[in-house]
């Protein structure tokens, strides 16, 4: 069997792994306190964040669900953090 804690130590990823729909996620998912609705996840006047981009996203470690009085949230993780400030720091520098 092969466990999630088998596995190596969960590092930074790299933003050229990332779409730019991906980072764009992570940039909503930065933003707006997102509770679950149907086919995804939303704030009031956000865009959709899908439950295929959240999986997604959250098997690379990017996001975490959480319990918030007692409603489903997502939030970007540390590592999600920094995988949006390296993205930003190469577009401005490539601009």
């Amino acid at each position: 069997m092969n466990f999630i804690s088998d596995g190596p130590a969960p590092g930074q990823v790299d933003p050229r792994d990332l779409t730019a729909a991906q980072l764009a996620a992570l940039r909503i998912v930065q933003g707006f306190r997102l509770s679950r609705v149907r086919n995804g996840w939303r704030a009031p006047g956000s865009p959709l964040v899908t439950l295929a981009m959240a999986q997604f996203l959250g098997g690379k470690r990017l996001l975490m669900r959480r319990t918030v009085a007692g409603k489903e949230r997502i939030e970007i993780t540390g590592t999600g953090l920094n995988t949006l400030t390296v993205a930003d720091a190469r577009r401005r520098k490539a601009a």
